[in-house]
């Protein structure tokens, strides 16, 4: 079962213009301190595709079949979920909706070489798929376990702001 992503905190300052890493993290908490109950699984937005446990306040834009309009979160296509730390593949179609957030809502595409477009159609980047840097991890922050798992998805050459 999928639950409501729990949004903490961007890990790339807002207004930053610059390349990312688009990643697939699954999040666990244990513990009194549960939000939600307790598991954020979907994309993040990083600088650095190493995962550490400096970054358990990332933000978690939830898997969704449906992120059009004003529906935040992201989808795959196909949406096959597979076991740990890869989670989805193949990724032929990724689609995140930030909403007022940045970067926005933009579509990463197999068939056109995994370009980069926007609702528009504008194409907004370039991404190379690279699900190399994979990570499962126990952070143990404010006192209680924190699990963290997942693989990169792209590396993305863009000038959206993130």
């Amino acid at each position: 079962m999928k639950a409501p992503a729990i949004i903490f905190a961007v890990a790339i300052a807002p207004g930053a213009v610059a390349d990312f890493w688009l990643t697939y993290m699954n999040k666990l908490m244990q513990g009194p301190i549960v939000l939600s109950d307790g598991l954020g699984e979907g994309g993040v937005f990083l600088k650095d595709p190493v995962v550490t446990c400096s970054d358990v306040s990332i933000g978690i834009w939830s898997n969704s079949g449906d992120v059009s309009g004003s529906k935040t979160g992201m989808r795959t296509v196909p949406g096959n979920p597979v076991r740990a730390p890869l989670y989805r593949d193949p990724l032929d179609i990724v689609e995140f909706n930030t909403g007022d957030a940045k970067p926005g809502h933009h579509t990463i595409y197999k068939d056109r070489n995994y370009a980069m477009v926007d609702v528009s159609g504008k194409v907004t980047g370039q991404c190379h798929l690279n699900r190399t840097h994979t990570f499962k991890l126990k952070c143990d922050t404010w006192g209680d376990p924190i699990f963290m798992s997942g693989s990169s998805m792209f590396f993305c050459e863009s000038d959206i702001e993130l």
